[in-house]
């Protein structure tokens, strides 16, 4: 940070340049003139260095909030075609299954029907000249009748058959569609895997960027702090937005000790842990893969969806009576601003977003604008 004493020395040098003794001659007065010029040039130098070093920290954070971003975006396209791709093999398995059942009724039907053409063909051999000789009518009446029968069977038969070939038939087509779906889906998917592996190597040289940045300037400290106001910000912000649009929600003071933990994982940062300087953390931070299920803790309506410097990726769920539940560091958001979500509903996929270099998820509950400890709010492990 600036000390008072590094902003007012050239201000002390330049006065001290002007207080000449009126003695002075003109060659000495050139000479401070000159000094002081050659200082000006160099305080000009410095303002610039310093205009251009904040201009570029602004711009690689703007990359980097570009590169997460775009990680996001891609995570949840391929999210999404992961589970159009499990649909697609779940209904074709329904429809070989389905396959199977009609061959089986196919092949019964056909066995009914020559059974019952052989039946017919064995019972009539005698009958049909008796039914032409037989004058009594009632005798003529009886087998007519069972003729009639055993036709009306056997075009039943037949018709049954035709609409299971019909079946078998779309079945078929069913599944030449399913498979096709199948191979261009996987090879979009197989796109946006290579897509995505790309977006991380440039978050990574950006990343490296950044952290070159501060080393440089060794304003780590500070950014954190400013990073903290700026969440804080936001999320107020939003919660104006959303004012009027009020959900009936209960808050989260009768739920202490009955959540549900937003992600599995190994705790790596407990609340109140030291994390630089003055600063501790606000939340928990839970070691996961990147990628992975991140559920909210319970009903509540999303107020806020985007990316913020230190933190990422970035959803906040409000569960009335001044309750928050914000979840940091994701890879990928699931819901938009506006969205209601239900205990347990999948939100966002964890991730390293912000900067980070270990993935896994940034959790926070908040009440009355204030960090508490989440840990009494989940169960126990």
């Amino acid at each position: 940070m600036t000390t008072p004493w590094r902003r007012i020395w050239p201000a002390l040098v330049v006065a001290g340049l002007f207080c000449l003794p009126a003695s002075a001659s003109q060659e000495e007065v050139d000479k401070q003139q000159q000094q002081l010029k050659q200082l000006q040039r160099e305080i000009a130098e410095k303002q610039a260095e310093l205009i251009k070093q904040r201009s570029s920290r602004n711009n690689t954070t703007q990359k980097l909030k570009q590169d997460e971003r775009a990680i996001s975006k891609q995570a949840a396209a391929i999210k999404a075609n992961l589970t159009k791709l499990n649909g697609l093999n779940a209904d074709l398995a329904q429809l070989t299954k389905q396959q199977n059942a009609l061959e089986q009724t196919y092949q019964g039907q056909q066995q009914q029907l020559a059974a019952q053409i052989k039946a017919s063909w064995i019972s009539g051999k005698g009958e049909v000249g008796q039914l032409l000789l037989n004058q009594d009518s009632a005798d003529k009446q009886r087998l007519l009748t069972y003729y009639q029968y055993l036709n009306q069977a056997r075009i039943d038969a037949m018709e049954a058959i035709k609409a299971t070939k019909i079946a078998l038939e779309a079945n078929h087509q069913a599944q030449l569609e399913h498979r096709d779906q199948l191979k261009k889906t996987q090879s979009k998917l197989d796109r946006q895997q290579l897509d995505l592996k790309k977006q991380k190597q440039q978050r990574q040289r950006t990343l490296a960027k950044i952290e070159d940045e501060l080393r440089q300037s060794n304003r780590s400290l500070s950014r954190l702090e400013v990073d903290s106001e700026v969440l804080s910000q936001a999320i107020e912000e939003a919660l104006i937005a959303l004012a009027n649009q009020p959900l009936k929600l209960d808050g989260l003071a009768k739920l202490k000790g009955k959540l549900a933990w937003p992600i599995s994982g190994k705790i790596s940062k407990k609340f109140g842990s030291h994390r630089q300087g003055q600063l501790r953390w606000n939340g928990l931070v839970i070691s996961a893969l990147e990628g992975q299920d991140v559920k909210a803790v319970a009903p509540g309506q999303v107020v806020f969806a985007d990316w913020l410097r230190g933190y990422g990726m970035v959803v906040v769920v409000d569960h009335g009576k001044e309750y928050l539940s914000l979840y940091g560091q994701a890879q990928s958001l699931l819901k938009n601003v506006g969205d209601s979500v239900k205990e347990g509903e999948v939100i966002a996929l964890s991730g390293k977003s912000g900067g980070l270099a270990q993935s896994g998820l940034y959790f926070e509950i908040r009440h009355q604008g204030l960090a508490v400890n989440p840990s009494p709010y989940l169960k126990r492990l």
